[in-house]
């Protein structure tokens, strides 16, 4: 086998091997994305997100006079 082709798999090697190694900020990025904070902060959002929906929907229900006697 010629030594170019030996370097080149070699080299395709270590190629392959890199890109299944995870970097520290991937871990980093990991960790954060599956902290316990961060759920919680998501499902906050969906609670403000939920009353406002509500709220719109009763100033839209007060708009069209439903309220009104």
């Amino acid at each position: 086998m010629s030594k170019a082709i030996e370097n080149e798999r070699r080299r395709c090697a270590v190629m392959a091997a890199s890109a299944q190694s995870v970097g520290p900020v991937t871990t980093a990025i990991r960790a954060m994305r599956d902290a316990p904070e961060q759920k919680e902060i998501q499902a906050l959002r969906a609670a403000i997100a939920d009353r406002i929906e509500r709220d719109i929907a009763l100033l839209d229900a007060l708009d069209a006079g439903e309220f009104r006697a």
